[in-house]
């Protein structure tokens, strides 16, 4: 139901509750026009609310794309690495690796590498635009790596090798830095919600023994 329908609808309500007080002689007509104007203006505040809580659930289950992390990057450098070693191109090796993955890198790699093969970038710009797009600093490195080996003919393999086994290092770094702050963070629940239950008891018996409560 769209709003005009539904303000015709309130008016319609609002006109019938009015009249049935005028018919029975409860109101004048100044006051059943007062009656109507807070009708109107309820209604309006009313499909205001309705219209942002709309606007603010559609916004929650709009599909929210999940943070590409190092780990991804050094698994999709480690399977371009072997599909090199195997002998595949490198336009082959990334085919292989956006076939078998789903995440977020792996469709953006797969945008890009259709990109530069209609033409309408070259490969590195084309992966440049992915690392800006995803707001990783690896695949900057990934980028100039593959550029540079396509440019000078460098061995792109060994390159990567070094890349994938940084971007592990970096990324195992994270995850210990995240299970450091853990407890921590743990500190809080248990500061407002544990101890505060423990507290109540341990003296709820007592202040109760004691005539206190």
């Amino acid at each position: 139901m769209d709003g005009v329908a539904m303000d015709g609808m309130a008016v319609a309500v609002g006109l019938c509750a009015a009249t049935c007080i005028w018919t029975a002689g409860g109101a004048s007509r100044a006051e059943m026009r007062e009656m109507l104007d807070g009708w109107l203006d309820a209604v309006l505040r009313l499909r205001g609310a309705v219209n942002r809580g709309m606007g603010a659930l559609m916004h929650s289950l709009e599909p929210v794309q999940p943070e590409t992390t190092l780990g991804e990057v050094a698994e999709m450098v480690d399977m371009v690495r072997l599909g090199l070693t195997a002998g595949l191109s490198f336009d082959a090796a990334l085919d292989l690796y956006c076939e078998h993955r789903s995440s977020g890198l792996a469709t953006e790699l797969a945008h890009a590498r259709m990109r530069w093969r209609a033409g309408a970038a070259t490969r590195g710009d084309a992966l440049h635009e992915v690392a800006a797009a995803l707001g990783v600093r690896a695949l900057e490195s990934f980028a100039v790596a593959v550029e540079e080996a396509m440019e000078l003919g460098a061995p792109l393999a060994d390159a990567l090798e070094a890349q994938g086994r940084e971007c592990r290092r970096a990324h195992r770094a994270r995850v210990e830095r995240a299970i450091e702050r853990a407890p921590v963070k743990i500190l809080i629940p248990t500061g407002t919600l544990i101890l505060p239950a423990l507290l109540l008891s341990i003296m709820g018996p007592l202040m109760a023994a004691g005539g206190m409560i």
